[in-house]
């Protein structure tokens, strides 16, 4: 071997030691690097294991403290893990036995369970699962599920799991409560007021009650407001309360009010409306119940408009005072704006406008252009002359309807009667079309006959007045030619008594100075002529008494009728064989006392001229009435017969032609009665006796 080659050998070996020597470098420098990392990650994978051990523990405590039940299943539905919960749902201990998802399906469900299973499978997870399951226990409950897929780092689905949580009681209220809801619905739908419900012044909901109750279908509703079904007067008053109720001032009100129905009239309704709020206290809804007062209230309001309306005309005399009463009661109990009366013209055949309300009178309440119709022209002259009432709901349609004052849509005109004429017309309008109803006509017909008498009083009261301001005069002549008649009777009798005194003197002085020469014939006639003249005498004085009667009957006094009759007895002259009894104690009463002395002073003289029996005897007697006394005068004289019981008390009739009886007494007698309003009649029986019998007022 060559030295060149030699030192080629060395070089190379040289080299070679050095690469190794540089490799060892390199290998401790690396096995160094890979020890610190090594370290780094036995410290790292330590701080891992630890990490790893704290988060299962995390998880286990999750695990164990879920409220609701929990379950971990492979994907067979094997179950491999349950809390506590889910082992006190479902009664299962799957440390002692084995368990499967389906063990505890309800076979009622099992179809949906399948669905639920494979949209999870699909989507990989589902919620709100709601079932019934079976526990082990055979119980059957209803649960609300929420369930996931649990997937491997190579994204392949390892297990389910999932939470329960038990509905069961929560169904059940639930169910309770769909079926109070139900129950509330028929009752809400079948109440016999109406109910609506509202949300802003929106219908939301109505029972049938208060869809009968309008005439509006459900649907109709839903189209309309509380304003549209409302009168404007009344909505504004609701709606003050509404917005108190928005306020938060009240959270319900009671208030009557008018709804229009859809046929156009209108009930009045007390309507008890109730806010619905939220969590917050705002209004959701309000609940209004409605019942229907028409009925109720027209009747307190008839009631009272015509109790009103007759102690208003109680009293009163006047037509026109009577009119305006009646006019301004209807006005107000209809509503209306006008109201007027007419009075029927039977001469003329006219109607005029005697009393009105609203726009026709003036400041003192008179009828301002007042007008005439004739009777047959307009609604009011149709219903004059046919007398029938009639309800016009749109004057628009009637060719007859006469325009007064202004043109007003809806009449109602009702005739007033009395002794089966037409007497009068009640004619109220109102700018409304379809106002009045068959209620209004009842009543207005009601108050029509309740006035028609009074009317016809006033109307007669007013005629007479007329016919006695015409008479006034008459009854003043008619006075002062009574005054000349009774001074004329005076003249008379004092010119009639002035001859015959004469012709008694004359008499007197022929028999004195014939005194012994004349015959007794003579004397005979003389004596007739005497007992004429005094008869003439006495007719003349009881003529000028009985005209005389009437006179001075207003003077009344409280009279004793006993110490009055005690006068008459020691006045008169009565016999000694005739005895005066006075039965009972006669009453104190307010009479003209002249006229009652003349009164038992004929009966009483009366009684004693006719008895004839040795014992006479005259009885006077009182029988206290309700109204009046009835005085009796008994005597046991010659009797009257019973044809003769009307006639003796005739002027000039006498059943005794004696020269003591001019025919007048009992005439007098009857005309004192007379004047004061009594009566008298008698009883009589021939040969026994007569008693009369008179009545007078208390």
């Amino acid at each position: 071997m060559s030295q060149n080659e030699i030192d080629i050998l060395k070089r190379a070996i040289l080299r070679e030691k050095a690469s190794r020597q540089a490799a060892e470098k390199i290998l401790e420098d690396k096995s160094r690097e890979l020890y610190y990392i090594s370290e780094k990650l036995r410290e790292a994978n330590a701080k891992l294991e630890n990490l790893l051990d704290e988060k299962s523990n995390q998880l286990q405590g999750v695990f164990e403290n879920i409220i609701d039940a929990y379950f971990v299943s492979d994907m067979e539905g094997g179950v491999l893990k349950l809390n506590d919960p889910a082992i006190a749902l479902l009664g299962y201990d799957i440390n002692k036995e084995e368990l499967n998802v389906i063990d505890v399906i309800y076979k009622k469900d099992y179809k949906y369970a399948l669905k639920s299973f494979y949209k999870l499978n699909e989507k990989g997870s589902f919620e709100g699962f709601a079932s019934r399951i079976i526990t082990k226990k055979k119980e059957i409950k209803w649960v609300y599920i929420n369930a996931s897929i649990v997937y491997n780092k190579n994204n392949k689905a390892i297990a389910v799991q999932g939470i329960v949580r038990d509905i069961t009681e929560e169904k059940k209220a639930r169910e309770s409560t769909e079926e109070q809801k139900k129950q509330l619905d028929i009752i809400v739908d079948n109440a016999p007021f109406g109910i609506i419900l509202t949300q802003n012044g929106n219908t939301r909901k109505t029972n049938k009650a208060f869809q009968n109750l309008l005439g509006y279908s459900e649907k109709d509703f839903m189209k309309l407001t509380m304003k549209d079904l409302s009168f404007p007067g009344d909505y504004i008053k609701s709606k003050m309360f509404i917005e108190k109720m928005h306020s938060g001032e009240v959270d319900t009100f009671t208030i009557k009010k008018r709804y229009k129905k859809k046929d156009g009239s209108i009930i009045w309704a007390k309507t008890n409306v109730n806010a619905v709020r939220d969590s917050k206290g705002k209004i959701r809804y309000q609940v209004a119940i409605v019942e229907d007062i028409t009925s109720k209230r027209e009747k307190t309001l008839i009631f009272e408009m015509i109790n009103n309306l007759t102690k208003s005309i109680l009293g009163k005399v006047d037509l026109y005072d009577i009119s305006k009463e009646i006019t301004n009661n209807i006005a107000q109990f209809l509503g209306s704006e006008d109201c007027v009366i007419y009075l029927v013209n039977s001469k003329n055949n006219t109607l005029e406008q005697i009393a009105a309300y609203g726009e026709k009178v003036n400041d003192k309440m008179e009828v301002k252009n007042k007008m005439i119709i004739p009777t047959g022209k307009g609604i009011v002259g149709r219903v004059a002359q046919t007398g029938l009432a009639e309800i016009n709901n749109d004057t628009s349609k009637e060719s007859e309807y006469v325009i007064d004052d202004k043109k007003r849509f809806s009449e109602i005109t009702v005739p007033i009667y009395s002794g089966g004429d037409v007497i009068g017309v009640i004619d109220s309008e109102h700018t409304d079309k379809n106002y009045y109803t068959e209620a209004h006509l009842k009543m207005i017909k009601n108050v029509a006959s309740l006035v028609s008498m009074q009317l016809k009083s006033a109307i007669d009261y007013r005629e007479r007045l007329k016919t006695e301001a015409k008479n006034t005069a008459l009854l003043v002549e008619l006075e002062k030619s009574n005054e000349e008649l009774k001074e004329y009777a005076h003249i008379v009798s004092h010119d009639l008594k002035s001859p015959l005194r004469s012709i008694d003197a004359l008499v007197n002085w022929i028999k004195e100075d014939n005194k012994g020469n004349l015959s007794e014939m003579s004397l005979q006639n003389f004596s007739h002529i005497e007992t004429t003249l005094e008869k003439m005498e006495q007719l003349i004085s009881d003529v000028l008494e009985y005209s005389s009667l009437g006179a001075n009957i207003n003077m009344k006094e409280p009279v004793n009728i006993n110490i009055l009759v005690n006068d008459l007895i020691n006045t008169l002259y009565i016999p000694e064989h005739i005895e005066v009894v006075v039965l009972n104690e006669l009453p104190i009463i307010k009479v003209n006392k002249i006229k009652l002395l003349q009164l038992f002073q004929n009966l009483i003289s009366n009684a004693v001229k006719f008895i004839d029996k040795e014992k006479g005897v005259i009885e006077i007697d009182v029988l206290n009435k309700k109204n009046e006394y009835q005085f009796s005068i008994k005597d046991n004289g010659i009797g009257i017969e019973e044809k003769y019981h009307k006639k003796i008390f005739k002027i000039f009739h006498s059943l005794n032609s004696g020269k003591e009886s001019t025919g007048i007494g009992l005439s007098i007698v009857k005309k004192i009665i007379d004047l004061h309003n009594g009566k008298i009649w008698l009883e009589s029986e021939l040969n026994q006796g007569t008693t009369f019998y008179f009545t007078i007022g208390k």
